[in-house]
């Protein structure tokens, strides 16, 4: 259950370790390898779409960007979901665009989504006011610099557009370490440790509230929470 901020009780939270920004093809484990990972976390992929089509109330034909889609599978979702919405993916890894191009193709949604090679910090490509609706879901905690991206989301999103931006949380209790311990005991040696490194990368709520009250998001946000994860998007008219 995603529940508003509140202000956390002390406790101590780790340093934020960043993971950096592009995700590409390693010795030990490339992209198509990797995008069988991501596949399995589909019901996880439905649940945050629906979210976003239902409780965000998105209107039919709405232009979508999402930012860092990797390998696409929400926005294979998405558009299988709603046909009449158009998607743009921009995405800074050229291997995460050729698996997530194949996978659209393979999927049968190729005509309603289109795939951009660029930095989220800087989307010149993109048009002000060009988009009904922004989503990113556990890109956050790659953005190297997190008050020009919010700034590009401020500027690319129409007037009283949607956003809504998920990722994971570092400062997870109790709770979530041993529900982490227990599931890295069923999935490979390589995706437990990118977990890890992505839940150490994250921010904590207040540490995002601090920095959207930096942004043009200023006043027009709400941030939620659960376990593992925050999510922030456009404050309720």
């Amino acid at each position: 259950m995603i529940r508003k901020l509140s202000k956390s009780k002390s406790k101590k939270i780790p340093p934020r370790v960043p993971e950096g920004e592009a995700i590409t093809d390693m010795p030990e484990l490339n992209m198509e390898e990797l995008n069988k990972e991501f596949k399995k976390r589909m019901r996880e992929y439905r649940n945050f779409v629906k979210f976003i089509l239902y409780e965000l109330n998105v209107k039919d034909n709405s232009k979508v960007l999402e930012i860092g889609p990797g390998p696409g599978w929400i926005t294979v979702v998405m558009a299988q979901e709603n046909p009449t919405l158009k998607i743009t993916g921009m995405e800074i890894s050229e291997d995460m665009i050729r698996v997530a191009s194949k996978n659209i193709e393979d999927e049968g949604v190729k005509d309603r989504i289109e795939f951009l090679h660029g930095d989220a910090a800087d989307m010149f490509q993109l048009k002000d006011n060009s988009f009904d609706v922004i989503i990113t879901h556990d890109s956050l905690h790659h953005w190297d610099n997190p008050i020009r991206v919010f700034n590009e989301i401020a500027r690319v999103v129409k007037p009283n557009g949607i956003f809504c931006i998920g990722d994971g949380r570092r400062d997870i209790g109790l709770g979530a370490k041993v529900i982490f311990n227990v599931a890295k005991l069923m999935i490979s040696k390589e995706i437990s440790y990118y977990w890890k490194t992505s839940i150490m990368a994250g921010y904590t709520p207040e540490e995002i509230r601090d920095i959207l009250d930096e942004t043009d998001l200023k006043s027009k946000y709400e941030i939620k929470m659960d376990l593992f994860d925050l999510l922030i998007i456009n404050k309720s008219k």
